[in-house]
């Protein structure tokens, strides 16, 4: 598993938002922060999201790259 299970949940939240099934207001109220910049929290788990993507999307480039050989050990 490579998501967190709170990053997992703050995913399928934001599908579930997109889908009609639940509100924005219900989103933001389970996933903002706390204080005046509400968007923090938000902004700290996509960026989490993103880096993961990245880092997975080279090690699957490489272990592909490595799969395609003729030749293996």
């Amino acid at each position: 598993m490579c998501l967190s299970k709170r990053e997992r949940e703050f995913i399928e939240d934001w599908l579930s938002y997109i889908d009609g099934k639940i509100t924005l207001m219900q989103f933001v109220e389970k996933w903002r922060s706390e204080g005046r910049d509400w968007k923090v929290y938000m902004r700290v788990l996509r960026h989490r999201i993103s880096k993961k993507y990245d880092a997975m999307l080279r090690d699957l480039l490489l272990m592909k790259r490595f799969l395609d050989l003729d030749r293996h050990p």
